[in-house]
C-alpha cells in the first residue's frame, strides 16, 4: 500500500492540527501525519509545497536528510569529465539514464561522421557517366557500442535500460557485463569497428550516486552540445576541487528517441574479462618474485590480483583501503574505484607527485621500452602511458598512439622497471 492511498483529510486530526495540508496539484487535504510521512519518504512534490518547512515531530537527523535530498533534486545532474553523476532514483533513474545514453551515442555518431572524408560523408554514388548523372544516397552501417557496469547495487538496473536504449537507436551492442573502466577501454581498443563505450558507474561519488561514463574509440571524453537536445547547462555557485561545477537541468529534457538506423541493433556478449587478463599478464613479464602492495576495495580488482598471484607472475600483496599497514612493503599502489586512476606511495605513506613519478619512470624506461612514454597531469594528479607500437583499433583508422590508463598495468611496468623496490632519485 502506498502513501498516495491516504489522500483524504481525517477530521479526527482537528484535535492535533487545525490545518489541512494540501499537496501541490491535489484538491483535498491530508493529515499532519501523512504530511510528515511524505516528507520523510522524500516525495519530489514536497519541494514545491508551501508547508515543506513544517517538520515539527521529526528528528533533526531526518530533517537534515530531507533537506539533503531536496538539495540534490534542485541541483540536478552533475556534469563530469566523462559523463554525468546524480543521486540514484531521486535524480537519475532508468528512464533518464536511457535518454542521456541516447544523447551521448548520437554525439559519438556525429564525431565519427565528422572524421569521414567528404565524399564518404556525403554518402553518394555517381551513376554511369554515359547517362544523366545521378546520386544515390548510401546509408553506412553503424559501428558498435561497448557497454558495461560497475559493482554498485543499482548499476544493473540502469545498465538494462541503457543497453536497450542504445540498441533501440540502431547501434550494435557488445555486452561486457560487470567490468571496470580500464577493462572496458581495453576491450574497446582490441575490438575492431567499435565507435565508443558506455560504463554505468558512480565512481568518485558517494554510495547512493549513479552515473554514466562515455568514451570514444580512443578512450577520450565525448563533447556534447547540450542545447541541441533541449538541455540547459548552468553553473552552480557551489565550488569543488576543480572550481565551480557544471550541472544539467533535466526538468525539461525532451525525448531523443529518433532511430539512426531503420532497425534496432543486435546485442551480443563479449568476454572482456578474459581478454583483459590476457593483455594484463603481458605487463608482468619477468616480474616473478618481485613484490608490491596493491590497495583496492573493488572485488573485481581483488580477483585480478589473486589471479596474477596464482599465475606466479608477481608477489602482489592485496590490502583493503581501511587495512593499509606501512610496514607491509616498500611501495604501495592505491587504485581508485575507477581503476584507471591510482596513487603511488612509499613506505612512510608519502605520495609521489604525478610529474615526479613520470619523470623518474621515463628515465628508467631508457632504450628498452622505446615505444612507451609516461605522461602526467599536475592539476588532476593523473598518470598514464602512451604506446606508439599498438595503435587503437577503433571504428575508423584508429589512433596513431595508444593511450593506456590502468592501475594494474602500471603495477606490472613498475615491477619491471624497479626491481629493487625503490624509485631512483
Amino acid at each position: 500500500m502506498n502513501l498516495s492511498d491516504y489522500d483524504m483529510y481525517d477530521v479526527a486530526d482537528e484535535a492535533v492540527s487545525d490545518r489541512a495540508f494540501v499537496c501541490p496539484g491535489a484538491s483535498v487535504g491530508i493529515s499532519r501525519a501523512v504530511h510528515l510521512a511524505r516528507l520523510h519518504a522524500g516525495w519530489s512534490v514536497c519541494d514545491q509545497c508551501e508547508w515543506r518547512k513544517q517538520t515539527e515531530g521529526l528528528s533533526q537527523q531526518v530533517v537534515d536528510d530531507i533537506q539533503r535530498v531536496q538539495e540534490f533534486r534542485r541541483d540536478g545532474l552533475e556534469r563530469t569529465e566523462f559523463g554525468v553523476r546524480g543521486p540514484w532514483l531521486n535524480v537519475l533513474d532508468r528512464s533518464l539514464a536511457e535518454r542521456l545514453a541516447e544523447v551521448f551515442c548520437v554525439c559519438l555518431q556525429r564525431m565519427e561522421h565528422g572524421r569521414l572524408p567528404s565524399a564518404q560523408s556525403a554518402g553518394v554514388v555517381s551513376a554511369d557517366s554515359a547517362t544523366v548523372s545521378e546520386v544515390v544516397p548510401v546509408r553506412e552501417a553503424l559501428h558498435a557500442i561497448v557497454i558495461g557496469y560497475d559493482g554498485r547495487s543499482f548499476s544493473q538496473d540502469l545498465y538494462a535500460g541503457v543497453t536497450a536504449a542504445v540498441s533501440r537507436l540502431g547501434f550494435p551492442v557488445y555486452d561486457v557485463g560487470r567490468t571496470t573502466a580500464a577493462a572496458l577501454q581495453e576491450a574497446m581498443r582490441r575490438t575492431a569497428g567499435v565507435l565508443g563505450s558506455v560504463l554505468v558507474t558512480g565512481a568518485g561519488y558517494g554510495p547512493a550516486w549513479a552515473g554514466l561514463d562515455v568514451f570514444d574509440a580512443a578512450g577520450e571524453s565525448v563533447a556534447v552540445v547540450w542545447k541541441d537536445f533541449g538541455i540547459r547547462l548552468y553553473q552552480s555557485g557551489e565550488s569543488t576541487r576543480a572550481g565551480s561545477r557544471l550541472q544539467l537541468d533535466t526538468a525539461e529534457l525532451s525525448d531523443t528517441g529518433r532511430r539512426i538506423s531503420r532497425s534496432s541493433g543486435g546485442i551480443c556478449g563479449l568476454d572482456a574479462e578474459n581478454l583483459y587478463r590476457r593483455w594484463l599478464s603481458t605487463w608482468f613479464t619477468g616480474t616473478a618474485g618481485r613484490g608490491l602492495v596493491v590497495v583496492s576495495d573493488d572485488p573485481l580488482v581483488t580477483e585480478r590480483v589473486e589471479w596474477l598471484q596464482r599465475q606466479g607472475l608477481a608477489e602482489l600483496v592485496l590490502r583493503g583501503a581501511q587495512a593499509v599497514d606501512s610496514t607491509t612493503g616498500v611501495l604501495r599502489l592505491l587504485i581508485s574505484e575507477d581503476d584507471r586512476y591510482f596513487v603511488l606511495q612509499d613506505a612512510e605513506g608519502r605520495s609521489y607527485p604525478a610529474d615526479l613519478l613520470a619523470q623518474r619512470l621515463n628515465r628508467l624506461l631508457g632504450t628498452g621500452f622505446g615505444q612507451l612514454t609516461v605522461h602526467s597531469d599536475v592539476v588532476t594528479g593523473r598518470v598514464w602511458l602512451t604506446d606508439s607500437v599498438l595503435p587503437t583499433a577503433g571504428a575508423g583508422t584508429g589512433a596513431a598512439v595508444e593511450r593506456i590508463e590502468d592501475g594494474l598495468a602500471f603495477a606490472g611496468l613498475l615491477l619491471r622497471l624497479n626491481p629493487g623496490g625503490r624509485l631512483l632519485v
